[in-house]
Formats: C-alpha cells, sequence, structure tokens
C-alpha cells in the first residue's frame, strides 16, 4: 500500500512538471519568432530632453507613479503597454497550472499615428508542483529591462 502511494506521487510530480516543459518550448519557439526589441524609426532629441540617467523626457517616472504611464513620452509619443494571455492558469496552488503571457510595448507618434518601435517579451509562471516556496518563473528573451531598452534605441541624444 506505501508503494502504490509513494508511487502515485511520484507519477503526479513527474506529470506536472511535463507542463512546465512544454509551456517553456512554447514560449522559446514564440520568442525566436517575434521576441525583442525592433525598432522601425529612430527620433533625435536635443541633450536637455535627457535626465541624469540618460533616460529621455525628464519627469517621466512622475507619470508612472501617478498611474499615467501612456504619458510618459510626452505629448507627441504614446507609449502602450499590453499583456495578452496564451494560457491561462493558478500557478499558486500545489499542482500549479501554467501561465503563459506575451507583453507589449509600443512607441507611437501620435501626428501620423506611425509604430516607431515595439518590444515583445514572452513569460512563464507555474506549471509544476509547488512543496516549499513560489512557482518558478522565466522570461524570453531575458534583458534587464524591456521599456528601457526600447525607449533609448528609439529616441537618440544628439551628438551621440
Amino acid at each position: 500500500m506505501k508503494t502504490t502511494r509513494l508511487l502515485l506521487a511520484a507519477t503526479l510530480f513527474l506529470l506536472t512538471g511535463c507542463e512546465k516543459f512544454a509551456l517553456d518550448r512554447q514560449m522559446e519557439e514564440l520568442c525566436a519568432k517575434d521576441g525583442g526589441v525592433k525598432v522601425y524609426e529612430t527620433v533625435t532629441l536635443p541633450p536637455e530632453m535627457f535626465d541624469q540617467w540618460g533616460d529621455p523626457f525628464p519627469g517621466w517616472r512622475k507619470k508612472v507613479l501617478q498611474g499615467k504611464p501612456e504619458e510618459r513620452l510626452g505629448s507627441e509619443y504614446r507609449y502602450i503597454v499590453e499583456t495578452a494571455y496564451l494560457k491561462k492558469g493558478n500557478p499558486n496552488q500545489l499542482f500549479s497550472e501554467g501561465v503563459l503571457r506575451r507583453y507589449s510595448e509600443k512607441i507611437i507618434r501620435i501626428s501620423d499615428n506611425k509604430l516607431l518601435g515595439e518590444s515583445i517579451v514572452y513569460g512563464r509562471t507555474g506549471g509544476e508542483v509547488i512543496l516549499l516556496g513560489h512557482p518558478s518563473g522565466t522570461m524570453c528573451p531575458t534583458f534587464k529591462s524591456a521599456d528601457e531598452k526600447l525607449i533609448r534605441s528609439v529616441f537618440l541624444k544628439k551628438g551621440e
């Protein structure tokens, strides 16, 4: 009887980890197809349009903290962030269900509605047995900050 329970527990443990690996494979395929930062047009701005950290549009952090991230690039550009769930689940349970998301960030010039650049990142959370702690997660591509990389790739400082 003990052996049967142990075998059943081991089988469940192995089977629930399969979703994690399947979602990771799917995420890597999607990432290879369209993940990363793409710049379609750059905009050169004068040095005074950059803060001490090298980010364009000084004061943008205050706008984000005020809940207006779409206004972080001033009145001439829109910064759009979207999250699409490719697979929904509950990763915070013992036999966690995996979640697969697609994060998209875009910079659009308002005057002509032109897409200047976009960043696409895929993320997976859960899909395995959680005995202690939190569900695992991973992202693709992996870089420090997708929004910083996108914004600094589209908006360039004049003279650099």
